[in-house]
């Protein structure tokens, strides 16, 4: 059996208080209070900020949603490409068209190198098209992935040079599941 060897612990020497301890312990409580008052500041200008971009993205989204809708008058979908968009303006501009195009809406951006995907169909067509199918036939063609729902679905891609042929390719799959 092995002998345990006592260990002793040094006592730490007892914190002594004096003005200048008094003063170094006041400076970090005054700084403490300072961080948070920085730090409060802080989140209540990226609360403001964050609001502003959102007012922003509203009214971009109404201002492509018009045109696109007015450009779209006589066709019974939309599909369209939004310059220097993501995908959270793609996907306000399709929910504002919902109400003003009677079919499938497809809508494509690229920025920073990145293409977002967007696609929604009436809930009344989804025997015929599906937003998923859309986004998961077209996705690929910009080497990207995607899925959704039949009435609403997403993607992404790294390839923005193929962007057009993945407005075509939706275009070509859309038109085929038209009524004729």
């Amino acid at each position: 059996m092995l002998a345990r060897k006592k260990t002793s612990i040094a006592q730490l020497p007892a914190f002594e208080k004096s003005d200048k301890t008094a003063a170094v312990l006041n400076s970090i409580d005054e700084r403490a209070t300072h961080l948070k008052k920085v730090e409060t500041e802080v989140h209540d200008w990226e609360k403001q900020r964050a609001k502003g971009a959102e007012v922003e993205l509203r009214r971009r989204a109404a201002e492509i949603a018009t045109a696109l809708a007015t450009s779209s008058s006589e066709k019974d979908f939309c599909v369209a490409e939004i310059p220097n968009g993501d995908a959270g303006l793609l996907q306000a501009v399709v929910d504002l068209l919902k109400s003003r195009i009677s079919g499938p809406v497809f809508l494509a951006s690229s920025s920073n190198g990145r293409v977002d995907l967007v696609a929604a169909v009436p809930k009344e067509l989804t025997s015929k098209i599906q937003a998923n199918d859309l986004i998961r036939q077209v996705a690929p063609l910009v080497d990207g992935k995607g899925g959704g729902r039949p009435e609403s679905a997403r993607g992404a891609g790294k390839d923005a040079s193929k962007l057009a042929d993945a407005l075509a390719k939706a275009r070509e799959l859309i038109a085929a599941a038209a009524p004729h």
